[in-house]
């Protein structure tokens, strides 16, 4: 289940509220683009700790940034949520079996190394952060 996929009707009103389809879109095609990158380097062996995965759990930080700034707790509980809500863990596996965890790992991961757990004062602190 794409938690941006129009045809989920629960979560597409309350996802889409406020926010002009084009706009919609370019955030779905973004949260794609990220998800198939690192599924991809999933299944050619790569390891959460490689520089390509760690660089896409950037570019997926940057999108969470979007919409909220989360510091290294929230993102990690974030990333918890991927592996323990059905509907975000569907969404991962629908793109590769083991891919929620694997993005819960690699996000871990990053945020250790990249984020405080302090509050984050705006969208530009938080990018200079990584």
């Amino acid at each position: 289940m794409d938690p941006f996929s129009s045809t989920n009707i629960s979560s597409y009103s309350s996802l889409h509220a406020g926010v002009s389809e084009v706009k919609f879109n370019e955030y779905s095609a973004g949260h794609d683009h990220i998800a198939k990158n690192i599924a991809g380097l999933m299944t050619a062996g790569h390891g959460i700790d490689s520089a390509e995965v760690q660089h896409w759990i950037g570019k997926h930080y940057e999108f969470v940034c979007q919409f909220w700034v989360p510091n290294r707790i929230a993102y990690k509980s974030l990333a918890l949520t991927y592996t323990m809500d059905p509907a975000f863990k569907a969404t991962y596996e629908a793109y590769e079996q083991g891919l929620a965890l694997f993005i819960q790992r690699a996000i871990n991961l990053w945020a250790d190394h990249n984020l405080s757990d302090g509050a984050v004062a705006d969208k530009n602190t938080a990018r200079n952060s990584k």
